[in-house]
Formats: structure tokens, C-alpha cells, sequence
């Protein structure tokens, strides 16, 4: 991206309700229902939710923005968690190369983590975690992910969560929301802007 960009929406819904994103699914599960769900506080009135309900651990429904392409990026993901018995995690994806192959920082209400995961041939590994963070329900939260070459800042409603560094994806890719499981979430925007 270059500095003339500036800040870019990352689209996920259109201002017609319909889906905006490329969807898809890494791991295993029944094929992902994305929706455009109304919500007067979400970008342009619609949230963009995964309904589909499947409580597999390893089925993670994503769905990415294939035109906003970038390496280095300031994305901010503003979501709610309103349901899952067995997840509420939402999810940003960065780098991402295939549906098998990103970056992605997950928050979960009903664990009260945030963790940064390496996706490599459709398998996750960890990278950071951090646990013990209020990540309520039925609220709507701002996840921000600087990454920069091999180093990630990790913020929650603008309080900063961990720093972490992980260089086995260096090359540009594109950006996009990840949900697990039976996570209800509603996804309401995806800004993205250059590194400051």
C-alpha cells in the first residue's frame, strides 16, 4: 500500500447487504454460511456473521478481502461476540496466501485469550498467547494488529496485549475476518491503513 491510500475499508459487507469478501474454510466441517446481518452500529449498517453453527474444534470458517492486498499493515477489526457453546473467537487474518496459508490473531470471549497463530498447510501453530483479558459479549471490541516485516504489535480496545515476532510468511498477502467453530460473531469493519 502506498501512503496516498491511507486508511482503507477492507470491504465485508455491501451497502445492499450482500457479502463483500471471498469465502471460505480451513480445517474441517460443513461448508461456512457467511451472512450480512443488519446492525445500525456496524459499517454501513450491515455486520458480516457466520451462522452456520458447526461446533467442530478445527473448522474455521474465513472470509477475505482479495482486493486489499498489503505486507506490512495497521488493521483494526471491530467485532461482537453473541454466541458459542464451544467458541466465541473472532478472528483477523493477515498475509494470507490461500486459505490454508495466514497469519491470523484470534480473540475469544468465552476463553478471555488472545493468541497470534501461524495457518501453514492448513495446520495452526502457535505463536503468542495471552490469557486473562476481559473480552465481553454482547459488546463491540476493536482488535488492532501492527505488523510490520517479522514483528507484531497486538492491541484490544486500545490497550496493548503483546508484541510477538514470526518471520515464515514475509511476502504480501491479502486481509480478512476468521471465525471457530460455533463462534457467533458480528464483524462490523476492517480498516486498514500503511504502518506509522
Amino acid at each position: 500500500m502506498t501512503p496516498a491510500q491511507a486508511q482503507l475499508v477492507a470491504p465485508l459487507t455491501t451497502s445492499d447487504g450482500k457479502i463483500a469478501c471471498t469465502q471460505g474454510i480451513t480445517g474441517v466441517g460443513r461448508i461456512a454460511q457467511w451472512e450480512a446481518v443488519q446492525d445500525p452500529v456496524a459499517l454501513g449498517g450491515w455486520a458480516l456473521s457466520e451462522t452456520g453453527g458447526d461446533a467442530t474444534d478445527l473448522h474455521f470458517p474465513l472470509c477475505i478481502s482479495a482486493q486489499t492486498v498489503a505486507r506490512d499493515v495497521d488493521a483494526t477489526l471491530r467485532f461482537k461476540a453473541v454466541g458459542g457453546n464451544h467458541a466465541r473467537a473472532a478472528g483477523l487474518v493477515l498475509r494470507a496466501q490461500s486459505a490454508n496459508d495466514y497469519y491470523v490473531v484470534r480473540a475469544d470471549a468465552l476463553e478471555g485469550k488472545v493468541q497470534l497463530y501461524r495457518m501453514q498447510r492448513g495446520r495452526r501453530a502457535l505463536i503468542k498467547s495471552h490469557d486473562g483479558i476481559d473480552i465481553a459479549s454482547d459488546r463491540w471490541h476493536a482488535l488492532r494488529v501492527i505488523l510490520k516485516g517479522a514483528s507484531f504489535e497486538v492491541s484490544l480496545d486500545d490497550k496493548p496485549v503483546f508484541k510477538a515476532t514470526d518471520a515464515s510468511l514475509p511476502m504480501a498477502g491479502t486481509v480478512g475476518v476468521w471465525s471457530q467453530a460455533d463462534s457467533v460473531i458480528r464483524f462490523g469493519s476492517l480498516v486498514v491503513a500503511p504502518v506509522p
